[in-house]
């Protein structure tokens, strides 16, 4: 009789252990889809290289982490035709290049962006960057854009970390459900050019946003 009611007793234990467990686990669901959002990372004001926020509309060289030159400008491609495709140059300081964000007096990280270069070129075409398909699953940043399109939405990134600045990438990942998503790196293409370029095995292009000073003088023409 006394080891019947130890057993009984034992059992009673295990399905009061059971009955915690299950009463526990839906618990632990609900706290992990409350605490989920938390975790997102929100948008906040992209700065220059002074820390200052980038303002909509003004001209900014993007330039790589090591140097003060080697920025982003155009200039033809593949087709050597245009429009222009946007590229690295390590031998020029680069072009100015503008950013707006739709209804906001400053320019967000994690946000659809429209990028464009104020600078003159020889293809008297709009400069505003659009993604361009040059074979499957591979594309060219070009320009010929348009700020209504999908192809021209681009987001800024911040370098998670901490820096002793803070780094950027490119990305371009339309706030459209289904489309793609993907970083803007660098693509050396044949001839040696160092294409901007979206695609398998294309790494994010780091850089830092320096403003063009007021007293400098537009940018000539582009080729």
């Amino acid at each position: 009789m006394h080891y019947e009611n130890a057993r009984d007793t034992h059992t009673e234990h295990k399905l009061l252990e059971k009955m915690k467990v299950a009463m526990f686990l839906p618990l632990l669901l609900v706290l992990a889809l409350n605490t989920e959002p938390l975790l997102a990372a929100e948008p906040e004001p992209v700065v220059d290289k002074q820390g200052n926020p980038l303002v909509p509309g003004v001209g900014y060289y993007v330039w790589p982490l090591w140097a003060d030159d080697g920025g982003l400008t155009l200039g033809q491609t593949r087709n050597k035709t245009c429009p222009l495709d946007v590229i690295r140059n390590p031998s020029f300081i680069g072009s100015p290049v503008a950013f707006f964000a739709e209804g906001l007096g400053h320019i967000p990280t994690l946000t659809d962006l429209t990028i464009d270069f104020p600078v003159a070129t020889v293809c008297n075409q709009p400069t505003v960057w659009r993604l361009s398909k040059q074979g499957a699953g591979f594309w060219f940043v070009s320009t010929r854009g348009n700020p209504e399109d999908i192809t021209s939405k681009f987001k800024i990134e911040r370098l998670e970390g901490d820096h002793a600045y803070e780094i950027y990438s490119f990305k371009f990942c339309p706030s459209v459900p289904g489309t793609l998503c993907a970083p803007v790196g660098t693509f050396e293409d044949v001839d040696g050019t160092k294409v901007m370029a979206v695609g398998d095995n294309i790494e994010p292009y780091y850089v830092r946003f320096q403003k063009v000073a007021i007293n400098e003088k537009k940018p000539f023409s582009i080729v």
